[in-house]
């Protein structure tokens, strides 16, 4: 007999499946491997803060930093950015966002990269990169964005107007060490709050 919770659950573990909301590529089906390291933000919390982005997205180059299974990075491409990149340590969810991304011609607009997103600031801050909207969505929170800030503080790749976003727990809003980062605004969704920045 085979135990409740044996690898015969772990073979059955599902694909995450999500659809993009609005733009060119409303509709389009996205799947992503389920790593149990991730998953895709609810639909409603995704509508709720690109339908605040939307103005601001057309004509600019987005970064999305611990991208995950990709859902920011389709959905900024379908409502206009000119580039979309994501950075991710997972390969697999890397491949399966590249994957995609040829199967929907968006390759000339949207790729992932797999590399450790403290690393990957300094080397765009070498290469002389810069990002007009970057979001900073970790699967775990306060440290990891601290971190995050701290190297972007140090290595800004981020054009003259700009706007940061973390995405974090609405109990740790008090904890974040935002630096030298103004808030734009902070806008709370149930349990999730995005923190509005700019470099001053």
């Amino acid at each position: 007999m085979k135990k409740f919770g044996s690898n015969t659950a772990k073979s059955k573990r599902r694909n995450f499946e999500f659809r993009v909301i609005a733009g060119s590529l409303k509709g389009r089906l996205i799947k992503a491997p389920d790593l149990g390291v991730t998953r895709p933000p609810l639909t409603r919390l995704r509508k709720a803060i690109f339908d605040f982005l939307s103005p601001y997205l057309p004509g600019t180059d987005y970064l999305d930093l611990f991208s995950g299974t990709g859902s920011y990075l389709f959905e900024a491409v379908s409502r206009g950015v000119v580039s979309a990149t994501g950075v991710e340590l997972e390969k697999k969810l890397v491949d399966a966002i590249n994957k995609q991304a040829e199967k929907y011609h968006v390759t000339d607009s949207l790729t992932a990269v797999c590399d450790d997103v403290l690393e990957i600031i300094k080397k765009y801050y070498q290469q002389k990169k810069q990002f007009d909207i970057i979001m900073i969505a970790p699967p775990q929170y306060s440290q990891i964005i601290d971190k995050t800030l701290l190297m972007l503080n140090e290595f800004p790749i981020v054009k003259k107007e700009h706007m940061l976003l973390c995405q974090h727990d609405t109990s740790e809003t008090k904890h974040i060490n935002f630096l030298d980062f103004e808030i734009f605004q902070q806008r709370k969704y149930g349990n999730t709050t995005f923190s509005i920045l700019k470099h001053t």
